[in-house]
């Protein structure tokens, strides 16, 4: 006999991509740039990619712009001193991708904001030794025009940097050449900022 709280729980798993769910998103903020990328994972993106425990369906990504029309970053205590890059967050399983985007700026930020674009959706395939996991990323262009952002109490988040929409390309590069174990997260992480990007400056 199959447990009903075990039925409950799968129920509740929303996919990684839902069609319908995108298509709402399109429908109330435009359509975004879509790509996909196959990536070639590291040990340190195997580490967690491959968990068994996973928490999350995919992440937001979310680029929020000042009435200056600068672009806000985000550093945290375990990057490399110069690397800042746009802010992200999980999305719950059973989460819609419109509350974890509120959910999450909220939770980094303390920011109100409002969304001006659904940017992008980037899908990824990170390969290793034979096998494939796939992740996404939904991106967003925010506003906000009366407030900075606050560092939250959790102590994950170490600073926060505003820069011109044209100096992303920079930041790009700079994720690109960072060395170490972190090289590959770099490279991964480097393809959001590319898309927001090519979004703001096109």
């Amino acid at each position: 006999m199959s447990n009903p709280v075990i039925q409950t729980v799968e129920l509740l798993r929303r996919p990684m991509i839902c069609e319908v769910e995108v298509n709402e998103l399109m429908h109330q903020y435009g359509t975004p740039l879509r790509r996909t990328f196959t990536i070639q994972a590291d040990e340190y993106i195997r580490s967690y990619r491959w968990r068994t425990d996973i928490d999350r369906r995919a992440e937001v990504v979310f680029a929020i712009q000042d009435r200056t029309g600068k672009i806000w970053l985000h550093a945290k205590p375990h990057y490399p001193d110069h690397i800042a890059r746009l802010p992200s967050g999980g999305v719950d399983w059973d989460e819609s991708i419109q509350h974890a985007l509120f959910r999450e700026v909220e939770e980094e930020t303390g920011m109100c904001v409002e969304i001006k674009r659904f940017m992008g959706l980037i899908e990824y395939h990170f390969q290793h030794n034979g096998t494939t996991v796939k992740f996404a990323s939904y991106i967003f262009h925010l506003f906000c025009g009366s407030a900075m952002p606050a560092i939250p109490p959790c102590g994950e988040i170490s600073a926060f940097r505003a820069v011109l929409p044209s100096q992303l390309s920079q930041i790009t590069v700079d994720m690109r050449n960072v060395m170490g174990d972190r090289r590959g997260w770099g490279q991964w992480r480097a393809l959001a900022h590319d898309l927001v990007y090519d979004v703001l400056m096109k």
